[in-house]
């Protein structure tokens, strides 16, 4: 389909905590060559910050606010705006959705994290507030470690040399300190108790069936809260990754449905 066949349309593209546009590059090309204009946002205090990699977290309504900002300052030069975000990423759109204000015309959410409850989660993962809330955890934070979010054992690897010579990799950092996790932690609690709130027409939730950080379950979760809100939302499980869908096995099925999905916005009208 060619540029001209579409109405300007704007992508916000959201990474995941303590990470960076790396993770999205998958989506980026493609989106661009269907004619949008793709924003892959770096925010302060939620992206990883190589010239400052020990700077502590912005409070999480700042994230929220950084992405309404960036909504507002697109819909000047476009008629539609779709946010893309994965991981923490995927939280941070629905939150910002929550204000009627931001308008956006569409979500894609790629491994929704509103509980961390897949297969390799710590069992002790119920005292992270310890850390997270107490002096306790003032100097403690969290090592990245195999397999990243990723099955594929060719990409794992590279990721894993990746982190020998850098702070970070298309997967994400290699360490979260805890203000990060704390912030994280926060908006999600809001997230949970408020999805009902999201104002979007339409929304596409990719998943991975083997997600170690966040089970499938995570969608049903999704689909209850969203239920009380007027929202047509589409799930798609893929069956062959990891957290990291759009870098693992499943990249090209993700980048597939994700374009479709977007351009399947360009028949509808845009928010008022």
């Amino acid at each position: 389909m060619s540029q001209a066949a579409l109405p300007s349309t704007a992508v916000v593209l959201l990474h995941g905590l303590c990470s960076t546009p790396d993770e999205l590059l998958s989506v980026n090309g493609p989106l661009r060559q269907l004619g949008c204009s793709v924003v892959p946002l770096q925010i302060a205090g939620y992206s990883f910050d190589a010239a400052h990699p020990e700077a502590p977290a912005t409070h999480f309504e700042h994230w929220v606010r950084a992405v309404h900002d960036c909504v507002r300052l697109q819909r000047q030069s476009h008629q539609q705006v779709v946010l893309v975000g994965i991981s923490a990423g995927a939280g941070l759109a629905l939150s910002a959705a929550m204000d009627p204000a931001t308008r956006v015309d569409g979500l894609v959410l790629m491994s929704t994290t509103l509980r961390y409850d897949g297969w390799a989660i710590p069992p002790w993962h119920f005292l992270l507030p310890l850390a997270l809330y107490t002096p306790i955890g003032r100097l403690w934070q969290y090592r990245e470690k195999p397999p990243y979010g990723v099955k594929n054992e060719r990409i794992r690897a590279w990721i894993a040399r990746e982190l020998e010579n850098r702070r970070v990799s298309r997967a994400g950092s290699a360490t979260l300190g805890v203000s990060y996790l704390r912030e994280n932690d926060r908006l999600l609690r809001r997230l949970r108790r408020h999805l009902g709130q999201v104002v979007c027409p339409r929304i596409l939730a990719l998943h991975a069936e083997e997600d170690e950080v966040a089970s499938p379950e995570n969608l049903r979760l999704l689909a209850v809260g969203l239920s009380s809100a007027a929202v047509s939302l589409k799930t798609v499980t893929v069956r062959n990754s990891f957290h990291m869908i759009s870098i693992d096995n499943d990249r090209q099925q993700v980048v597939r449905e994700t374009v479709d999905f977007v351009r399947s916005l360009t028949a509808s009208p845009p928010c008022p």
